[in-house]
């Protein structure tokens, strides 16, 4: 820890909206009612409502015991936790959402996380933690050296000591399997690390937002040019892409789009939990279980606030736009002029040189597929007019019975091993047995099931046992996220 004096801690602990917390005197009340609503369930996100009945019947409960502080509500409590003075949490209204929804700060996230350290710890890790000091440093080391040599050496040394422990195995007839203590000490350490790594997409987000802001602040100052706003977005996003936090994002979201390593991660999850000499307190820790779901639902929150930062830069680049049209169309007007002037006389050299626009792209447009807000079949599904087309097919497959649970079933294994499916792309994995019915039983589930959906496009499909002809259908695209 580096050195502070008492000036530099009295700012700290005037500014920090962790120290805050831990100073104020219903610390109690607020740590609580957040960890039930949040981390209980491990949740990143929370609607006002939920948030606002964990509040009222933790006061509820107080007043029963004769504890509870008088004179505030569950509201005047919300409204007091989200204002600067305080910052415990964030509260917004997503696009197209009806309620506002919170969510934790960063500093909060590490209130709790220091909490957990002061938890009696029955799996300490002392050696566990050593051996993966050391495995870490060596690894630093191996891969800082640039010497071919050095680096072959070390890999054949790797390469012996491997090849001496197979032929042990082959000798006795033995695996060696870590000690109880030693799987425990690990996977304490798993869900520590997992912990972290959820804490550090907040950051991420809030830096996003920063930017944001930074952005709207530049459009207000008159001087500001597009080149110096696209300039300063660009810098804040290479800073954001290469800090620790966005290291840790980009690494995440490399992985979100390998679905190999994503069903690696699962099966190695399951089988971690499997282990018979995990203790039942680990084993009770779902975190793990619910890491990637947590993972997706901080990637997309991580990826929308990069999304209104180039909506933003549009914006700003728009309005700018505006009114240096005017000011083009005048110059145009004056070049007019001066053209039909020099007609006889044309300039040999170019006068000038034409943009043709800014296209923007992030270095995070990679985002994963979201449906549109409201879908509808295209036109190639005929239904009687005036109709409702959903209940005239539900009407219609219960004519001809359709095992729907199997077909549901059909759709989640497939995104067992990625992040989205098409139709087309599903029956070919899971042929068909009743022909053109479960095409369209897939059309329903997509309609109206989760985050599927069916978009304004076509595909073509061709069932087996009729090869002979081709169906066209609306697109339907099945999700995960």
């Amino acid at each position: 820890m580096e050195p502070v004096n008492h000036a530099e801690l009295l700012l700290q602990f005037s500014q920090s909206a962790s120290l805050r917390l831990l100073r104020a005197d219903n610390a109690p009340l607020v740590l609580a009612v957040l960890a039930t609503a949040f981390k209980r369930e491990h949740r990143s996100v929370l609607a006002e409502s939920r948030l606002r009945a964990v509040l009222e019947a933790e006061l509820e409960e107080l007043r029963d015991a004769g504890d509870a502080p008088a004179g505030k509500s569950a509201k005047d409590y919300l409204l007091e936790w989200t204002d600067p003075a305080h910052g415990y949490l964030r509260r917004h209204q997503p696009d197209g959402e009806d309620e506002p929804v919170y969510e934790l700060t960063p500093e909060i996230e590490l209130v709790f996380q220091w909490l957990e350290t002061l938890k009696p710890r029955s799996h300490v890790g002392t050696e566990s933690k050593f051996k993966s000091l050391a495995a870490t440093l060596t690894e630093v080391v191996e891969n800082s050296t640039r010497e071919p040599d050095v680096r072959i050496r070390r890999l054949r040394e790797e390469q012996a000591r491997l090849q001496q422990q197979i032929e042990e195995i082959q000798r006795t007839g033995v695996a060696p399997v870590f000690t109880a203590t030693q799987v425990n000490e690990r996977f304490a350490a798993l869900l520590e690390t997992a912990r972290r790594l959820l804490g550090d997409f907040r950051e991420v987000e809030r830096h996003f937002r920063r930017v944001t802001e930074n952005i709207a602040v530049q459009q207000a100052e008159a001087g500001a040019t597009r080149g110096a706003i696209v300039g300063h977005t660009l810098d804040a996003q290479e800073q954001l892409r290469q800090s620790s936090q966005g290291q840790s994002f980009y690494a995440f979201w490399d992985f979100l789009l390998a679905p190999e390593r994503r069903r690696q991660f699962d099966e190695l999850v399951a089988q971690a939990y499997a282990i018979p000499a995990l203790a039942d307190d680990l084993r009770e820790d779902i975190l793990l279980r619910r890491l990637q779901p947590s993972l997706r639902a901080e990637g997309n929150k991580v990826v929308a606030s990069n999304e209104r930062l180039v909506a933003q830069l549009r914006r700003v680049l728009d309005v700018r736009e505006s009114a240096e049209r005017r000011e083009l169309s005048h110059l145009l007007q004056e070049i007019k002029t001066l053209a039909h002037r020099t007609r006889d006389l044309p300039p040999q050299t170019d006068l000038l040189e034409v943009d043709a626009g800014l296209a923007l792209a992030s270095l995070m447009s990679k985002s994963p597929w979201s449906p549109p807000a409201k879908v509808e079949f295209g036109g190639s599904l005929e239904v009687s007019a005036g109709g409702d087309y959903r209940e005239t097919l539900e009407a219609f497959l219960r004519l001809h019975p359709v095992d729907f649970e199997r077909l549901r079933q059909n759709v989640r294994d497939c995104l067992q091993t990625r992040v989205q499916i098409t139709l087309p792309e599903l029956l070919a994995l899971r042929p068909p047995r009743n022909g053109i019915l479960e095409v369209l039983a897939y059309l329903l589930i997509a309609e109206t099931d989760g985050p599927h959906a069916v978009l304004d496009t076509y595909d073509w499909v061709e069932l087996p046992g009729d090869l002979a002809r081709r169906y066209r259908i609306p697109q339907a695209i099945f999700s995960n996220t």
